[in-house]
């Protein structure tokens, strides 16, 4: 089962977050998985050890890393830099402890799951268009809000009047900032993952719903009952191990999300304020508009989730759907 390995937009993206430290499991095609991991997570310490020197020489060095013009500005990047610090933290740990175990876990299950479907339905019977389309809403807000980053960094060094305060301050807390939205589209990856898996469920569920009201009310075969029952068994097997990914989701990045999301909100919460105070003190500066990315990755990760969140309650619908048009059935499914 090497399902995600020849999914190659799913492969690229991993092969991404491992470049960067944060998925710290081997891909199934990798030769030598074992000592990959090591590698892995080796690299992985390396990156949290240069941006944890980074931050302490940041908050501790007498040099402009901080504004220094007055007190608020100064506690204002400090701030900024604990937090991301504090998220930094997070998310190589979580890379070098959980991910050995709720992660791993939820990769085999996404190739069990993906197993379970036909040959027409699984990424290896796919184009690389149709990959494309089925992982578009993750491909838009992962090169989306990178592409726009970038974009908006090069017109910041552009048409900023350069000071060594802003040269130091960015050069050092830019990779921060990558780091965590880049973990964010992480998030956003895994639960788009789930989403999917939902849909072709409720897919297969419609079609049975269809079937067994078909057969109910009109005609069908010798041991129907036995057929159904085997059908909305197998269902609930596919719902429970999808129920098991969002239970190795949640508990792989338990820790990351919260500090992730919480330093998104910090870093947007004291840019607005000091907008208005630098705007008060007639003081020009460019930089807030760099803060439209980061604005763009929370409503990324609410919507991503609403939008398979609100899977759920359809897929006990057409569940519920069987149980009426075949009850005999299902009372002896549910017991």
């Amino acid at each position: 089962m090497r399902d995600y390995c020849r999914d190659q937009v799913l492969h690229f993206s991993l092969r991404c977050y491992q470049l960067m430290g944060m998925h710290g499991l081997p891909l199934p095609c990798d030769a030598h998985p074992r000592r990959k991991a090591r590698l892995l997570h080796v690299w992985a310490g390396c990156i949290l050890m240069g941006l944890s020197g980074v931050s302490y020489m940041c908050l501790t060095s007498d040099d402009d890393f901080l504004y220094k013009g007055d007190d608020f500005s100064c506690f204002n990047d400090a701030m900024k830099f604990g937090f991301a610090e504090m998220a930094i933290l997070s998310i190589y740990w979580e890379t070098l402890s959980s991910q050995r175990v709720h992660l791993a876990r939820f990769w085999h299950l996404y190739e069990v799951l993906a197993a379970t479907h036909s040959a027409t339905t699984t990424p290896s019977g796919l184009t690389l268009w149709q990959q494309l389309v089925q992982h578009w809403r993750f491909l838009l807000i992962f090169y989306g809000t990178f592409m726009l980053e970038l974009a908006l960094l090069c017109a910041y060094v552009a048409l900023q009047e350069g000071s060594r305060h802003l040269v130091l301050f960015w050069i050092t807390f830019q990779p921060f900032i990558l780091v965590v939205h880049l973990r964010n589209t992480q998030f956003v990856l895994h639960m788009d993952l789930l989403r999917q898996k939902l849909l072709q469920l409720e897919r297969e569920l419609i079609l049975l719903v269809e079937y067994s009201s078909f057969a109910n009310g009109s005609a069908s075969f010798f041991d129907f009952d036995k057929y159904l029952r085997r059908r909305v068994h197998e269902m609930q097997m596919i719902y429970a191990r999808i129920h098991e990914l969002c239970t190795c989701f949640r508990r792989g990045f338990s820790y990351s999300m919260l500090t992730v999301l919480l330093m998104i909100y910090i870093r947007i919460t004291v840019d607005s304020y000091f907008f208005l105070y630098t705007k008060l003190s007639n003081i020009t500066n460019l930089d807030y508009y760099l803060l439209l990315p980061a604005v763009l990755h929370i409503p990324a990760f609410l919507y991503t989730s609403q939008s398979f969140m609100q899977i759920v309650p359809r897929t006990a619908y057409q569940l519920h759907n069987i149980v009426i048009s075949c009850s005999p059935v299902s009372l002896q499914v549910l017991s």
